[in-house]
């Protein structure tokens, strides 16, 4: 038996309780690079267009049938929905109730009935998607028990900085000088060059005190950025950095930009530590992917955008 409720915000006790399952989720998946969530969501709160509706999912400790076993939290849910309905949910178990039911009991409860007047369950969102990061047996499984569609892919590509499988880094000129990183932090216009370059908008929940920006342009304006972190995480063996954003504004491509970029950034996170470079990137951007393949990237893992409702 569960028990949840939705709520606009979390009271201190439950942002307590969500937070610290976020973190040992986080701790516990972090080498198989399972989703995550950041643990400032559990904090946020409606505004603007965007409703944020947040559902901690209770039941007795170690899904006891007896009466007076305390309530724990089991599992969070974080739903932010925007003005035309678009649901982007975020999810996840405790890594000691896994494999034991919570996630199907939960969606059984819920359903997914997306298309009643006031949306899944009352939040207006009219299509739900959630990201599940890594090749996870039981989001594929819970996907195929309830006819969950999986409408889009990301790859995470992965590139030795040092030791015996790295290759060295080999400078590009690509006709424009590109300098040394700025913290994300200190840069206050970093927001608005990345809406110039971009072809579209990007989630910057990612960004953290680390994240450091490479951005440059030319006589016509914002030309490209790269955005990473010098922080390093677990990855298998050895510790990785994360690049976050890479992008080339379309009128400035075709000349080597974009692998300028990525090298300073690379070389940057070699020295700061990183062992090996990670980035996310659509297999169906072969421009892209391309980049990538000649700066020495592989891939490693496979992720899936899974979609109810409109698309």
């Amino acid at each position: 038996m569960i028990s949840y409720r939705w709520r606009p915000e979390l009271d201190a006790e439950e942002l307590a309780q969500v937070t610290a399952l976020i973190g040992a989720a986080a701790e516990y998946d972090a080498e198989a690079g399972f989703s995550t969530i950041d643990a400032r969501v559990p904090a946020e709160r409606s505004r603007g267009g965007v409703r944020i509706a947040h559902l901690p999912i209770r039941a007795r400790r170690d899904l006891s049938v007896h009466a007076d076993a305390p309530w724990v939290t089991v599992a969070y849910l974080n739903l932010r929905v925007d003005s035309e309905g678009d649901g982007a949910v975020q999810f996840v178990v405790h890594p000691d109730y896994r494999s034991r039911g919570v996630a199907t009991l939960l969606v059984e409860e819920l359903g997914l009935d997306v298309a009643a007047p006031d949306g899944w369950r009352g939040t207006g969102a009219r299509m739900l998607r959630a990201w599940a990061y890594g090749t996870h047996p039981a989001a594929e499984r819970l996907a195929a028990r309830f006819g969950i569609a999986a409408v889009d892919r990301q790859w995470t590509l992965v590139r030795h900085l040092s030791g015996p499988w790295s290759l060295p880094l080999k400078e590009v000129d690509a006709g424009i000088a590109v300098p040394a990183s700025e913290s994300a932090d200190e840069w206050a216009s970093a927001a608005e060059f990345e809406a110039a370059v971009l072809s579209r908008p990007c989630d910057a929940t990612s960004a953290s005190g680390s994240t450091r920006v490479i951005a440059v342009g030319d006589s016509e304006g914002p030309a490209g950025l790269v955005r990473f972190e010098v922080c390093t995480v677990p990855y298998g063996e050895f510790r990785g950095g994360w690049i976050r954003i890479a992008a080339v504004a379309s009128r400035a491509r075709g000349r080597g930009l974009g692998s300028a970029l990525l090298t300073r950034a690379l070389e940057e996170m070699r020295d700061a530590g990183a062992q090996v470079a990670l980035i996310r990137a659509d297999p169906v951007d072969e421009r892209t992917v391309r980049v990538l393949r000649l700066l020495s990237f592989e891939q490693e893992e496979t992720h899936t955008l899974f979609s109810i409702g409109a698309t």
